[in-house]
């Protein structure tokens, strides 16, 4: 099934705000070790991944929404990134329906735009990615939904936190060991294609907005079984460790904190590197 874009963009010509939360609906409280700050360094998080309040794989809880393929062929291009990763190695978990756009479909040069401008938020530590992921992707979200571009979240988890397989990354601040990774995604539409199709969101990965096969070739061994999400833009951390979120904006002062703090250990960190590797070019007085 394709869903060629101008159709769609002559459908979602108008931005659609974000639905307000019901209020008869009661919040359906995360895991406690979670809900503030669901941590996706292993080292960090590793007592409470090895503790008593393991990720709860014996319920067998389906949060999965059925999709609807309304305004994009979710369900298509979900089977395509399976199959480009291989189904040996990796499979879709939760999925939500986010096939029903919420804002505008950009063009991939608005979208490099949105990117840029996400990039250069000073308040949002993307340099220290050890952790923070998810306080980045939320507080990215609100800014892309404030300026009416439709975006909901992808995760990418190892199959086996307790196993020795972690996704990785690395700086020239800090190296990155985690048991998950998340970002937004955003529907735009492709140059090439011509098709209205998913780019990750993730400046703390690449420059440009990705495709998510090659946003998670990036941070993947390509031998470590493991599994994704694709979930409405309130979720905040992990399905399968804390649970639903009821509201977005639940999670808006977890995610403020979080980079405030993360932001504070990176300047010290930047200091310090700078101070023991001067400029190219330059040399330390004798």
């Amino acid at each position: 099934m394709k869903i060629d874009a101008g159709t769609i963009l002559n459908n979602l010509n108008k931005t659609n705000a974000r639905p307000a939360a019901k209020k008869e609906e009661a919040a359906v409280a995360p895991g406690e070790s979670f809900s503030r700050r669901p941590s996706a360094d292993f080292e960090t998080n590793k007592a409470r991944l090895l503790a008593a309040t393991r990720l709860p794989e014996a319920t067998k809880i389906n949060y999965s929404e059925p999709i609807s393929n309304q305004d994009v062929d979710q369900s298509g291009w979900q089977e395509k990134l399976i199959a480009n990763l291989g189904p040996q190695f990796a499979r879709m978990q939760y999925t939500h329906d986010c096939s029903k756009l919420q804002g505008m479909v950009p063009t991939q040069s608005q979208l490099q735009a949105e990117f840029d401008k996400l990039g250069s938020r000073e308040d949002i530590p993307f340099e220290y990615i050890k952790d923070g992921c998810y306080a980045r992707a939320h507080l990215m979200s609100e800014e892309m939904t404030q300026d009416g571009i439709n975006n909901c979240k992808i995760f990418c988890m190892v199959e086996n936190p307790y196993g020795q397989g972690k996704l990785t990354a690395e700086n020239k601040y800090m190296d990155a060991k985690w048991w998950y990774h998340v970002a937004p995604v955003v529907f735009a539409v492709d140059e090439k294609s011509k098709q209205v199709e998913p780019f990750v969101m993730d400046p703390s990965m690449a420059k440009t907005p990705l495709k998510p096969e090659d946003w998670i070739h990036a941070m993947w061994d390509e031998k470590t079984r493991i599994k994704i999400d694709l979930v409405k833009d309130l979720q905040y951390g992990p399905l399968e460790a804390g649970g639903p979120n009821a509201t977005f904006e639940e999670s808006i002062p977890s995610a403020h904190e979080t980079c405030a703090e993360y932001s504070k250990e990176l300047a010290q960190i930047k200091e310090d590197y700078n101070a023991t590797h001067p400029p190219q070019g330059e040399r330390k007085a004798a």
